[in-house]
């Protein structure tokens, strides 16, 4: 049964003296960006209970104020349900599910059982549609009206021959973006494995599909040497595709060195055949005096500002350059972030450098500055509504959980959605 838990009510407009309320100029109303953040509902979602939940997206648009665009909906990349959970953002409610995809499949070889879990990324293109990245080496089209797939592309290369214990296989699709300038959709094909010889490794590559039907693949890119890829995303000032390409140390602890560096690879989708102009190396040693190596999904703020996970801690970087401009030490790097420009933050998911404790890290996107952590054990994967400033974060419980309800602590737990997992929902509330 679907089910929303609130401490507070809604719209905003109900509750203005509470969350201290900004007036846009078609009249919807929104808390007051400056005003702290806080745990405030928890939605559940039907079917099984969400052990694992990718990512997740908001589709509401405002580009200048008074100006919405898109129909305010959450969507979760649901593997556990093997499909596409779709939330009304505006008031916490359940809408449906797409289904069709291959859910928690296995990786153990070139088989459509085994061939990797999905769904794993979401992103949205004109005509109503968004691009779904699956198991299988395949991206799902997606009709948002109709909650149903359309198309199916796959994103297979010749190296990946397999179906046998001696072969290939290009495993799932993951993280996805899309260039509005080009029409083109990218994403990541991030492991790709020999299984055995006389075949050798399969480099990362990913896949450039045509965002216009029927949706044909344009070509690849491959990155050499790379332990795996991170989200992209499209950089309107600049006219590229940005994206995070994990690095590899060699060596045993604590002696090891990096063997192959982490980056951030700038490519020109214009240009073919596909080839990455740049690199942003993210050095762990310089930045954290460690060589622990890792890098996640990064999101766009304003003046050309990105934050991306890197070395354990959100790295802010220029994406025009990609000079470090600080390290924020308060919170973890965690997996995917959020930037919304309803309130200029950015968020981050990760431990609580004091405490320990799974937050939802706030991040001042336009000075760069921390502002505060908000304890939300198990949470993951934050994204934002650009319109009412909510924040919406994933809550993955463990088999362990799901077992003896009793046990979960999750920021589940305190809305009495307990070995379930659900959507966190904030809020910034004012004191």
């Amino acid at each position: 049964m679907t089910s929303t838990t609130r401490l507070l009510a809604l719209p905003c407009s109900l509750i203005a003296m509470s969350l201290g309320c900004t007036l846009f100029d078609n009249g919807v109303t929104v808390p007051a960006a400056d005003a702290p953040v806080a745990l405030v509902a928890a939605i559940t979602v039907p079917g099984n209970p969400i052990t694992s939940g990718t990512k997740s997206w908001v589709d509401a648009q405002m580009p200048t104020p008074g100006v919405y665009l898109g129909s305010l909906r959450f969507y979760l990349t649901d593997v556990s349900n093997a499909g596409v959970d779709i939330i009304d953002a505006s008031n916490n409610t359940y809408l449906g599910r797409v289904p069709g995809f291959v859910g928690a499949a296995g990786t153990a070889g070139g088989t459509p059982t085994t061939n990797g879990a999905g769904p794993n990324s979401i992103v949205f293109a004109p005509g109503n549609v968004s691009f779904v990245s699956d198991g299988n080496s395949t991206v799902q089209v997606v009709d948002n009206s109709s909650m149903k797939i359309i198309a199916s592309v796959s994103t297979a290369i010749t190296a990946c021959d397999g179906g046998t214990a001696t072969t290939h296989y290009c495993g799932r699709t993951n993280e996805i973006t899309y260039d509005p300038e080009d029409q083109i959709v990218f994403v990541q094909n991030p492991s790709p494995l020999a299984v055995a010889a006389p075949h050798g490794a399969i480099d990362n590559y990913g896949t450039f599909i045509s965002a216009v039907a029927p949706y044909a693949a344009l070509g690849t890119i491959s990155f050499p040497g790379a332990a795996g890829q991170e989200a992209p995303l499209w950089d309107p000032d600049l006219h590229r595709i940005l994206t995070a390409v994990s690095g590899s140390l060699t060596g045993t602890a604590p002696n090891q060195t990096v063997a192959n560096p982490q980056y951030v690879a700038v490519i020109d989708p214009k240009v073919r055949p596909f080839t990455v102009e740049k690199k942003y190396v993210i050095d762990c040693q310089a930045l954290t005096g460690t060589v622990a190596l890792g890098i996640n999904d990064p999101a766009l703020g304003p003046d050309q500002h990105m934050v991306i996970p890197a070395c354990g801690k959100p790295v802010i970087m220029d994406a025009r350059t990609g000079t470090v401009l600080t390290v924020i030490t308060q919170v973890g790097g965690g997996n995917e972030t959020w930037y919304n420009p309803g309130d200029r933050r950015f968020y981050v998911t990760g431990a609580d450098a004091t405490t320990g404790v799974t937050s939802l890290g706030v991040i001042d996107a336009v000075t760069n500055r921390w502002l505060q952590n908000v304890p939300a054990p198990q949470i993951t994967n934050p994204t934002a509504s650009v319109v009412n400033n909510h924040i919406f974060a994933v809550v993955q419980v463990t088999a362990a959980q799901v077992a003896d309800p009793t046990t979960d602590n999750s920021a589940c737990a305190g809305f009495g959605a307990k070995g379930k997992g659900c959507i966190a929902v904030f809020a910034h509330v004012k004191p």
